[in-house]
């Protein structure tokens, strides 16, 4: 982490809405504020790096390959993932909406053989690459109320979601975390057909005019492997963008990040839940979320572990 050393910072503005705040007690109310205020496209960013982190584990890669949901309904899962994500952020896990929320994740994962340390991992990716990518292309750092905020929003959606042996400290979480990338991370073919489905996928939000344009789609191709770090690239196959590309979108993301510090702060969440997006046009019910039946674990050399019993519906 690249967190200050207190939690003061450069930038003014920073310390007003935590003035008063703890970050254990009130850490709903301000992840909340950096993921749906201050911070909002930059962590709309970090949370889709870290989606797409997980690829680089191969079991993991097998496992969502398996499902079918990211090659066969690209629009449907990414739409899905992103309105559960931020139902959790926007209402905390005490809310109804938030314990339906856990209920169906508790469904949706219990029937994979996700052994304990990929749980964990994957709850890591959402505490640290999303932090660590605000901390380099944001318009400031967190603070370490901020950060350790963010990871005791996740520790608690970790234990509702009966993952144990959460490390009980940030600085625990994020050796384990990245003493889990050293060991565990490898090429799969499963991983290059996940990040081309991505791809395909981002291609869809260019303009109508350019969707199916060569240039443009290898352009936002190489402008996302960028976005990568090198073991990242290397386990999913993605070839190195040349060190011009990589300088040209490095840069626009820091002078992205400088000119934001002169934007106004929003005072108003900038999602709504059950907002229509183009998955749900019309907008959409939590019913409506996840898979029609979650697909069973058909990796090959599965660990098995706790995630076959964890997480009754409640």
């Amino acid at each position: 982490m690249t967190a200050p050393a207190d939690d003061t910072t450069t930038d003014r503005r920073a310390p007003g809405y935590l003035r008063g705040l703890d970050p254990v007690a009130d850490h709903h109310r301000i992840y909340r504020h950096l993921v749906m205020r201050e911070f909002w496209p930059e962590a709309r960013v970090g949370l889709n790096l870290a989606f797409y982190r997980t690829y680089a584990v191969p079991s993991i890669a097998r496992l969502l390959l398996a499902t079918g949901e990211l090659t066969g309904r690209p629009v449907k899962r990414a739409y899905d993932t992103g309105a559960i994500m931020y139902e959790l952020i926007a209402n905390g896990i005490d809310h109804p909406r938030g314990q339906r929320v856990l209920t169906m994740l508790n469904r949706m994962h219990r029937v994979h053989g996700i052994s304990d340390p990929e749980y964990r991992y994957v709850l890591g990716t959402l505490v640290f690459v999303p932090g660590r990518w605000i901390d380099r292309f944001g318009p400031r750092t967190l603070t370490r109320a901020e950060h350790e905020a963010t990871f005791q929003f996740y520790r608690r959606v970790g234990a509702a979601m009966r993952i144990p042996e959460i490390p009980p400290t940030l600085a625990a979480f994020e050796a384990e975390f990245d003493e889990f990338e050293r060991v565990n991370f490898g090429f799969d073919p499963a991983a290059s057909t996940l990040i081309l489905a991505t791809k395909d996928l981002m291609a869809q939000r260019l303009p109508a005019a350019l969707r199916n344009v060569g240039w443009a789609r290898r352009a936002m191709a190489a402008a996302t492997d960028t976005m990568l770090d090198p073991p990242v690239r290397a386990a999913l196959g993605v070839p190195e963008p040349s060190r011009a590309v990589e300088v040209a979108v490095h840069g626009l993301l820091r002078l992205r990040g400088r000119l934001r510090r002169f934007a106004t702060i929003p005072d108003r969440d900038l999602w709504i839940p059950g907002q229509p997006n183009a998955a749900y046009p019309d907008g959409y019910t939590l019913d409506q979320l996840g898979p029609d039946r979650p697909a069973p674990d058909r990796r090959h050399g599965s660990a098995g572990g706790a995630g076959r019993t964890r997480g009754a519906d409640r």
